[in-house]
């Protein structure tokens, strides 16, 4: 990506703009730090059958004494861990992977309750599952 590019379109559209809200953004943040960023999310997968929802959230280097899972509301689900690295500090020599807090919150597309929650933590994946709340109609046979 050409940082200089958007610099000189920041530019051109503070010409036309009455705020100068890029010019102040970039006082405080340089473009290059919007794309280089030392955060990371668990991501996950979601899957459903006729009976179940099922969550499969990756979290490697996750223990789980470690691991925090509440449902904020009926349709939100945070999860908070820590990772843990292998080795101690003094030994690294060069590191990609991410070590310490994490959270997510995940929107989950259908309401639940905590004790529907069925959990297991195996080989760095947290799988999650609970039942769908799908209405069924019943028909009245007399008709």
């Amino acid at each position: 990506m050409d940082i200089e590019k958007i610099r000189k379109w920041l530019e051109i559209t503070n010409e036309y703009k009455q705020s100068d809200f890029w010019t102040n953004v970039l006082k405080h943040k340089a473009p290059e730090q919007f794309f280089d960023s030392d955060t990371y999310t668990f991501v996950y997968d979601f899957y459903q059958d006729e009976e179940n929802n099922f969550i499969i959230v990756e979290m490697p280097g996750v223990y789980e004494e470690e691991l925090t899972i509440r449902l904020i509301s009926k349709t939100q689900l945070l999860i908070k861990g820590t990772i843990t690295p292998v080795f101690p500090a003094e030994m690294e020599v060069l590191r990609e992977r991410y070590y310490g807090e994490i959270e997510r919150t995940i929107h989950l597309p259908e309401a639940t309750e905590s004790h529907l929650l069925q959990l297991q933590l195996l080989n760095g994946l947290l799988h999650i599952s609970y039942p769908r709340q799908v209405e069924t109609i019943a028909f009245d046979k007399g008709l």
